[in-house]
């Protein structure tokens, strides 16, 4: 880790890097370089953009994060961007399901508080898991239909840094995590990797295609930039 008089910075260097790139994620400073990029140039780079960064910097720090989950009875969980009690219920093992409003997980008595929790916590995450799946292949299905395009499989993921991918085989990935987001969120995420199966690129004609499947994406984009950080438990 590099220190700057306002911030801190991490060096990447890469043999396969051409450019030198400034990139700021979880309140974090990277700096991408070719191999052999002399350090005054690094901190000539750094010391260029040094607004930029800070100014970045604080609105990271200013967005909404989520707050740990304890997985007890009564807290509240988002789904589709609408809040559900979480009940927590004894009885025969059975998956997590949304019942008038409360999402209910069923678990034997005889379990302590931590293994509880640590139920509760694998038959939630079992459940949006699922939901997310569901939803994006309804959401998928719907935007192939629009362009009249294949894909060829449809998976959700726990990915840290992404919301979905498109392979170069025409399988879509998504984040599990998107189905907290309301339905709009979760719709333009499908329609923005589907367009890739047209456009492997985000060119212009890239987000014609996005803007035909759905005009107001830019909404959406916005709120998953605000809100995005969010989507956890």
């Amino acid at each position: 880790m590099t220190v700057h008089r306002d911030f801190e910075f991490e060096v990447k260097r890469s043999a396969r890097r051409r450019t030198l790139c400034l990139q700021i994620r979880d309140g974090q400073v990277q700096v991408m370089v070719p191999t052999r990029t002399p350090d005054r140039q690094i901190q000539s780079l750094v010391n260029k953009n040094s607004d930029w960064i800070k100014r970045k910097l604080r609105e990271q720090a200013a967005r909404p994060k989520a707050v740990p989950k304890k997985f007890v009875d009564g807290e509240s969980y988002t789904y589709l961007g609408q809040e559900h009690v979480l009940r927590v219920v004894e009885g025969a093992p059975w998956p997590a399901e949304l019942v008038a409003g409360e999402i209910i997980v069923t678990l034997p008595a005889r379990l302590d508080e931590e293994a509880r929790r640590a139920a509760v916590e694998r038959r939630l995450h079992e459940w949006y898991r699922l939901m997310a799946l569901e939803a994006f292949e309804a959401s998928v299905e719907h935007y192939t239909e629009k362009l009249d395009v294949m894909v060829k499989a449809i998976k959700v993921k726990a990915y840290k840094r992404r919301w979905g991918s498109c392979s170069a085989r025409g399988e879509l990935s998504f984040n599990w995590r998107l189905i907290m987001a309301p339905a709009g969120v979760v719709d333009y995420v499908a329609a923005h990797e589907v367009a890739h199966l047209v456009h492997h690129n985000h060119s212009a004609d890239f987000w014609a295609v996005v803007s035909d499947l759905m005009p107001d994406y830019r909404d959406q984009q916005v709120w998953l930039h605000k809100f995005g950080g969010l989507l956890d438990i």
